[in-house]
């Protein structure tokens, strides 16, 4: 008799390889010959945990993206030596295309503050992922193929209070940003999402992972209790 499964890779576990990634692998069509055009590119994930790129209409992958949305983001977390292939990546497939919220230049320099020199330029724009089948491995037998609700659940509560909370935190709480930061600096809360926060000295940015995800203001608030007293 087979026993219960314990080593599949769960939906929020790929959520959150995609929420650390700052770099990835962007595959697109080819515009003019139909094939794979594999390129680097920094990222950034929404509120929900979808990707999004800073990208320039100059760049070949825009044009691809241009001329045919679709496409996949590779992002992986080989292990420092030895066969790169045990560690984890994700892919995650579907359609880009241009986004325009007011929220993704803030969530997009919370984690790329060197982007603040030419995120404006007229010919970047950026560009969020619709994802519809992830594929996600993590070493031998963790492999699993998910749906995009699995992974990316939606966080409409999330996305409303995120500017609210990141305001409050930085007007009443400064004290104890600085001391989540745990480095010298003028540290500031820049994104807030389910499962964690983006700090930002205006040249670096930090991490801040939530020991659970949380969905509303009160479990948002627990969750920033919780991660001062283990500070």
């Amino acid at each position: 008799m087979r026993g219960p499964v314990t080593n599949r890779f769960t939906g929020r576990e790929a959520r959150l390889l995609v929420r650390r990634a700052r770099t990835g692998c962007l595959a697109s069509i080819d515009r003019a010959g139909g094939g794979a055009y594999a390129s680097l590119v920094n990222l950034a994930s929404d509120v929900d945990g979808a990707p999004f790129l800073l990208i320039s209409r100059l760049a070949w992958h825009t044009q691809n993206l241009l001329a045919n949305g679709r496409g996949s983001l590779l992002v992986a977390e080989p292990p420092e030596t030895g066969d790169a292939l045990t560690g984890a990546r994700v892919t995650v497939m579907g359609r880009w295309a241009e986004a325009g919220e007011a929220r993704l230049k803030r969530r997009y320099l919370a984690r790329h503050p060197e982007a603040a020199m030419y995120v404006d330029f007229g010919d970047f724009a950026f560009w969020r992922l619709k994802p519809e089948v992830i594929h996600a491995v993590a070493g031998f037998g963790r492999i699993e193929t998910l749906g995009a609700a699995e992974v990316f659940p939606p966080a409409a509560e999330m996305e409303t209070l995120e500017e609210r909370a990141i305001a409050h935190m930085n007007d009443d709480h400064a004290d104890v940003v600085r001391r989540l930061a745990a480095m010298e600096g003028d540290w500031r809360v820049a994104a807030i999402d389910p499962d964690g926060a983006d700090l930002s000295d205006g040249r670096q940015s930090q991490r801040l992972a939530f020991p659970e995800p949380v969905y509303g203001a009160e479990a948002l608030r627990l969750a920033f209790i919780t991660l001062f007293n283990r500070a």
